[in-house]
């Protein structure tokens, strides 16, 4: 489950790759990762935008208490979050977004435009995961919370598609969006275990329904406010 699966977006995409375009198609494909040269907002948003949206949700939810968790734990940014980040580059994010971001999403965006592309990539990658549900990684899950993840992979797959394509088709990024995506959740998780709530706010936290909101907000926001584009420019989807 740790090894085998966190690498299967990545040789699928590999593979097809290599039979349709060649070894010069799967150059192309793994150098999109090494493209570091790109805006700094890029690198902050990658890096923190998940976290900041986790938090602005606990804090519409429970008011300033989260806050107060996170300063009382301010070391655990240090030796929790970014060695989760480092951690989640190389398992699973370099073993999934040359397949998704890599491989599909331009090929997605292309045929069905940017917000059908990203429509059906979040339901796959939803979907890919369904085997974790039955493992203690994921599981034991219920329906409802199944839902949830789902409509949740939707929702963050438009982000992706966001950041993707307003980096030029940079792999790097998307995959230390991943990365931190993945951290923010386990340093989050951890910090405000304790944290006093109940009621409706247990509904919705504990649930995974505070995530499907604050995710599909802010996809569409972006769907919005980029005018339904996601930044999606196709001669920035091809290789030099």
């Amino acid at each position: 489950m740790f090894v085998l699966a966190p690498l299967g977006p990545a040789l699928a995409a590999i593979t097809v790759t290599a039979v349709i375009e060649g070894r010069s198609g799967v150059r192309r494909l793994l150098g999109r990762i090494k493209r570091w040269r790109v805006g700094l907002r890029w690198y902050v948003i990658a890096l923190f935008g998940f976290l900041f949206a986790y938090i602005a949700g606990y804090v519409a939810v429970l008011g300033a208490d989260p806050l107060t968790a996170l300063f009382d734990n301010w070391p655990l940014f240090f030796t929790v979050f970014l060695p989760l980040v480092v951690l989640g580059i190389f398992i699973p994010s370099i073993g999934e977004e040359p397949g998704w971001r890599g491989f599909a999403l331009p090929r997605l965006q292309e045929r069905y435009g940017p917000v059908w592309g990203s429509l059906i990539l979040g339901t796959l990658v939803g979907l890919y995961h369904t085997p974790a549900f039955f493992t203690p990684f994921l599981g034991p899950i219920t329906i409802s919370e199944f839902v949830m993840f789902q409509l949740t992979a939707i929702a963050a797959t438009f982000i992706y598609t966001w950041v993707f394509n307003g980096s030029g088709g940079n792999l790097l990024i998307v995959i230390l969006l991943h990365a931190a995506g993945n951290a923010a959740s386990g340093l989050l998780t951890g910090v405000f275990a304790d944290l006093p709530y109940g009621g409706w706010a247990a509904t919705i936290i504990d649930g995974g329904a505070l995530n499907v909101i604050v995710f599909s907000t802010i996809a569409v926001l972006l769907i919005v406010l980029t005018g339904g584009r996601l930044s999606y420019r196709a001669e920035e989807q091809k290789d030099p």
